[in-house]
């Protein structure tokens, strides 16, 4: 591997040189540490508005109906819905609630996808229901009191970890993951990509060949990127602890428990899972990249990495979705074309044996290597083929 140093070194100082680099990589770290102020900055009075602890700010109407609102008497009555209807849209009020015999209506500028109700809207509900309770001769206390006596189950996967809160936080790092790899893929395909056809366009690719042994030039681009992937993960995770550390605090208990539940083994191995797969993924941009000599004709050259890579990010965040012990999520995470996605996602969601996240990777790797062979392979016969239109697989075969 004669010069494959001074390639390395060349590709990481070129890339780290850029000032577009160190911006990306400094808003990253910022980012990152910016993202664990917000669950400060959601609880803080800066977004909450106007206090309506009292109902003070909350309206009604009712009429025909024998309601008991003592809970609520802060709030303020209204004679007719459309005075009502006017405060709340004039912000006057937050909200209001219409109630006769005919209609039972809430009325709110919020949007109707926001999900939650307030606390108002709550405590009128329970007093329509007490009222509903005593129309057909039922006490609500005691009804209640026999609601609260039924046991209910208490959910356990028998495949996969029992601990539900555990569980959750393991999805929600899955997702995180895979998207923040995805990403990352997507950034730096581009950047190998762009670097061979440059390299080809002008010129430069028939001085380096003299020089440097394709392959060595190939790998010495994939593995200066994979370092500068490490190097730019790093940042970002220890932007996260940095802003954690500060923030631990002030986080609310929901919050706290998220971040104590983080399971580390699980963050490793689908590191190692998905970084093989970048490696795999880089060669194979740097090959496509290479049968095209123009800067232009480069985002058509490397269509079928792109969507090879997009194809098993979708079938992963499907995966997600099912319980991870389907027949065709154990065949894909062993597939080598989407296991580094799919393999550590089926290993937090659900219950996956050493044997079988060794014998996963195991192919991974195997298939990373024989790809890597086939696109050195590929790069070494298309750098000095130029005005031609070049086929990958038939340089593969030789012809």
């Amino acid at each position: 591997m004669k010069n494959f140093s001074t390639v390395f070194n060349f590709e990481l100082k070129q890339f780290f040189g850029k000032t577009s680099t160190k911006v990306v990589m400094a808003i990253y770290f910022v980012v990152a540490i910016g993202v664990t102020f917000i669950p400060t900055i959601a609880n803080s009075n800066l977004f909450k508005g106007q206090s309506n602890d009292n109902f003070e700010r909350s309206g009604y109407v009712v009429k025909e109906v024998d309601l008991n609102l003592q809970d609520i008497k802060d709030a303020k009555k209204y004679d007719s819905r459309s005075e009502l209807e006017k405060d709340v849209k004039e912000g006057k009020l937050d909200e209001g609630v219409v109630l006769t015999k005919e209609r039972y209506e809430y009325l709110s500028k919020r949007s109707i996808f926001s999900g939650s109700s307030s606390n108002f809207q709550e405590a009128f509900g329970k007093n329509v229901e007490k009222y509903v309770y005593k129309q057909s001769g039922l006490d609500y206390d005691k009804v209640n009191q026999v609601k609260a006596a039924v046991p209910k189950p208490t959910l356990v996967n028998v495949s996969g970890d029992s601990d539900m809160v555990a569980q959750g936080v393991k999805v929600a790092v899955v997702y995180v993951l895979t998207f923040v790899i995805y990403m990352t893929v997507v950034q730096f395909g581009s950047v190998v990509a762009m670097n061979v056809v440059k390299e080809k366009s002008n010129r430069a690719m028939e001085l380096l060949i003299v020089t440097v042994n394709p392959r060595t030039l190939i790998l010495g681009k994939v593995f200066a990127l994979s370092i500068a992937v490490l190097i730019q993960m790093a940042l970002a995770i220890g932007g996260l602890f940095v802003g954690m550390k500060i923030n631990m605090q002030r986080y609310s208990e929901g919050i706290k428990v998220i971040v104590n539940n983080l399971d580390y083994k699980v963050i490793g191995i689908g590191l190692v899972f998905t970084l093989t797969g970048f490696v795999m993924f880089m060669f194979m941009y740097a090959a496509f990249a290479s049968l095209v000599s123009k800067v232009e004709d480069v985002n058509g050259a490397v269509t079928i990495p792109m969507l090879l890579f997009m194809a098993a990010f979708f079938v992963d965040y499907y995966i997600m979705s099912s319980s991870g012990d389907t027949k065709l999520a154990e065949i894909l995470s062993y597939f080598p074309l989407t296991s580094y996605f799919v393999m550590f996602t089926r290993y937090a969601i659900s219950h996956v044996s050493i044997t079988e996240l060794l014998t996963s990777y195991g192919i991974l790797v195997v298939t990373t290597i024989v790809i890597a062979i086939a696109c050195v392979k590929v790069y070494r016969s298309a750098t000095l083929r130029y005005g031609q239109k070049l086929n990958f697989f038939k340089l593969l075969l030789g012809k």
